[in-house]
């Protein structure tokens, strides 16, 4: 079963591109977005994260030049121990810029894999560990393309592990039919889920992914910024609330959040989306009260509608 020390990942998607839908990332990473500037930012960032024992990264395809910024920081490296993800499964079309038509595109197909494939390995040479399928929700039906299934069991034999991260209002029901094809396939080994204190919907799943051998990376922890003090106007009833359970806790809202997932026993990786030091930072200094004792927050979840729904409406900054 794969362990590491320390539970805490980092997510480069809001340092790989000038552009994300996280709450303040404009603020977070500055007027100079140029490609230089950016990958400088991702290496202080990393050199910050690996010195304080962080050991897993995630990176994209679809996050502009985040696998080139994690390689060329791999490479600076005397010895690197660390863990490293990426996924397949769309492309970046923004060419760096922040406001475009366009951010994205998802493309499923058995080709687009064989051609993402090439390019992350041509990125990250052997430092991939884990190869992912990026977004997957039940209309993409890429679980029942036999072509890319066979391509990923040829790519899991090269010694690479294979998952897949999920989006969507109906993360569960694509959980349940990974489980499914996975009794035959015997192919995925993680599972990369949004779960927050706002999205607790999948919990269940999870669990059964969990006792099936299945490593559980916990993702948007902090909603995108709807779990931290930059919220200032979305789902204020719930967030409210939440605040007044932390500051009876004598912690602070993004604490609870990162502490909430962290204690859930089947989650293998709590994934940071820190862009900043300061940020990264704070996520650390969280776990020094990772032994405190939390109230039940089952009760401030959200409607899938309205946590996804607002999710889709976040702005590119």
């Amino acid at each position: 079963m794969f362990k590491l020390d320390n539970k805490l990942g980092l997510g480069l998607a809001a340092l790989g591109r000038p552009g994300y839908i996280t709450l303040g990332h404009h603020q977070n990473i500055g007027d100079d977005k140029s490609k230089d500037n950016m990958r400088n930012q991702c290496h202080r960032v990393l050199n910050f994260a690996y010195e304080k024992g962080i050991r897993y990264f995630d990176v994209a395809r679809v996050y502009g030049e985040s696998e080139e910024f994690l390689s060329s920081w791999i490479r600076k490296q005397n010895q690197f121990a660390g863990f490293v993800g990426s996924k397949w499964g769309y492309e970046y079309l923004a060419e760096w810029n922040v406001e475009t038509d366009q951010h994205e595109r998802k493309d499923h197909s058995h080709p687009f894999l064989k051609k993402q494939w090439v390019e992350t390995r041509m990125n990250l040479g052997k430092s991939i560990d884990l190869y992912q399928i990026h977004s997957v929700t039940p209309e993409s039906s890429v679980l029942q393309d036999k072509d890319v299934l066979k391509e990923l069991h040829t790519i899991k034999k090269g010694g690479v592990d294979i998952g897949i991260s999920t989006s969507g209002p109906q993360q569960k029901e694509t959980i349940t039919e990974l489980l499914e094809v996975n009794k035959s396939e015997k192919l995925f080994t993680f599972i990369q889920c949004t779960i927050n204190i706002f999205e607790q919907s999948c919990i269940e799943s999870l669990k059964k992914a969990s006792d099936q051998g299945i490593n559980v990376i916990a993702k948007e922890i902090f909603a995108n910024g709807r779990l931290t003090e930059l919220n200032v106007n979305l789902h204020q009833e719930n967030f409210l609330e939440i605040n007044k359970v932390a500051l009876k806790l004598n912690i602070t809202i993004e604490d609870l959040a990162l502490i909430w997932v962290y204690q859930l026993p089947f989650v293998k990786i709590v994934l940071t989306g820190a862009s900043t030091i300061d940020q990264i930072e704070r996520n650390i200094n969280s776990l020094n009260k990772i032994k405190i004792d939390l109230p039940s927050l089952n009760n401030f979840q959200l409607s899938q509608t309205d946590y996804w729904n607002t999710r889709k409406s976040l702005s590119w900054n």
